[in-house]
């Protein structure tokens, strides 16, 4: 899987440790400031990742492609149907962080095609 991962400069140390763990999974990661949809390159990513303090908000989702967004009340993806918070927790941080990773891991969420 291709995942583009959106920066976010206030919350730098957490961007990191989510790339470490899409990377250490076995995927493919870009980074960049900003998703305008319209570059062709697009095409070949899988995922936008984003992430923010905020709790979510449903203006700020992507319609284009699939997502995962980690914000302060937890982490949602819209690959269900409707955007969907599928881990939940009461502030977004490096302890919530390190549960959320924890549990993918046992449930294999974002391991790589070549890798199942």
């Amino acid at each position: 899987m291709h995942y583009l991962v959106i920066e976010n400069k206030q919350l730098e140390e957490l961007t990191y440790d989510i790339v470490g763990f899409f990377w250490d999974n076995g995927n493919e990661i870009s980074i960049q400031e900003g998703y305008t949809g319209k570059n062709n390159n697009y095409q070949r990513i899988d995922f936008i990742v984003s992430l923010d303090n905020c709790c979510f908000s449903e203006p700020h989702i992507l319609k284009t492609k699939q997502f995962i967004h980690f914000c302060k009340d937890g982490v949602y993806s819209n690959v269900i149907p409707f955007p969907y918070r599928i881990f939940e927790f009461k502030d977004l941080n490096k302890h919530t962080l390190a549960a959320f990773f924890s549990w993918s891991k046992r449930l294999n969420l974002f391991k790589s095609s070549r890798e199942l």
